[in-house]
């Protein structure tokens, strides 16, 4: 398996650095939106007109969603912090190679190189 060895070490480093003060600041900032839309309720078990009840489980619906996309974003984040603790960030999941610095730097919770990550969405 191919590390990030091609990236010369003190640039490794300062990436893995910035990548790391990223995703801990990306993290806790789910933390905190996963936990609001977790205690928050649009439904407050009044008496409604069919109108309201509309409204009401609309706002569930999108705030269910969210959540869900916060905690796959979550979940990358955390991943890609073990990849860093392992010593396998910036190497592609799928084709082992290094993935570019420049998407880390834009998308530090990246596990695809842009080809990769194209063909998985396609």
């Amino acid at each position: 398996m191919n590390t990030m060895k091609e990236v010369p070490m003190g640039n490794r480093s300062k990436l893995l650095e910035h990548a790391r003060a990223e995703l801990i600041k990306r993290k806790r900032e789910l933390e905190v939106q996963l936990a609001e839309l977790s205690a928050e309720s649009f439904s407050d078990n009044q008496v409604k007109d069919p109108g309201d009840e509309a409204i009401s489980s609309a706002m569930d619906a999108l705030r269910e969603s969210l959540k869900e996309t916060e905690h796959d974003e979550y979940t990358r984040i955390m991943q890609a912090l073990a990849m860093i603790e392992s010593g396998s960030y910036g190497v592609c999941i799928d084709c082992d190679q290094p993935i570019k610095e420049k998407r880390l730097k834009y998308y530090p919770n990246a596990t695809r190189c842009l080809v990769c990550q194209e063909k998985f969405e396609g």
